[in-house]
């Protein structure tokens, strides 16, 4: 990689002011991934250089492919989608769904040049709320490492 281009990484890893970016991070979740009695937070918590949001959906498999690419445009800079495993889902197909419905996004989004490593997916049980914050932070780096969502400096 020559001088230039890695000036210009880091360029695009920095907010206005110069400062390494708060990457922000969606975590969806089959709520049977989520140990029984264990509640995560609702709204945007900030951990660690970024900012995460969890949302409990009743399956996995009821996410869409433009949900998932409607969070990107928005500008949030990851989204990692962690249902139970296969063995575990109430609807046998459910996990199976969600991971082909991630993976046609992350094609999709590198058909318009964008890392389909925004996109992640985890299959996981009776994680607790902890583990949920690892599996955010472990996705944050992973984008962090992207520099921010192109799709933020754009007008909506």
């Amino acid at each position: 990689m020559s001088p230039i281009q890695t000036q210009e990484i880091r360029n695009i890893r920095q907010n206005d002011q110069g400062l390494p970016f708060e990457t922000e991070i969606v975590v969806l979740y089959c709520g049977r991934a989520l140990t029984e009695g264990n509640h995560l937070p609702e709204g945007r918590s900030r951990s660690h250089g970024f900012s995460v949001r969890f949302i409990k959906l009743a399956c996995s498999s009821k996410i869409e492919v433009g949900n998932l690419i409607s969070l990107i445009e928005e500008g949030v800079d990851g989204v990692v989608l962690v249902a139970c495993p296969q063995e575990q889902c109430q609807f046998m197909l459910g996990s199976i769904r969600a991971k082909n419905r991630v993976k046609k996004a992350r094609r999709l989004l590198e058909e318009t040049g964008m890392d389909g490593g925004r996109l992640g997916f985890i299959q996981a049980h009776n994680l607790s709320d902890k583990g949920f914050v690892d599996i955010a932070e472990n996705h944050a780096e992973t984008v962090r490492n992207l520099g921010p969502n192109p799709m933020k400096s754009m007008e909506r």
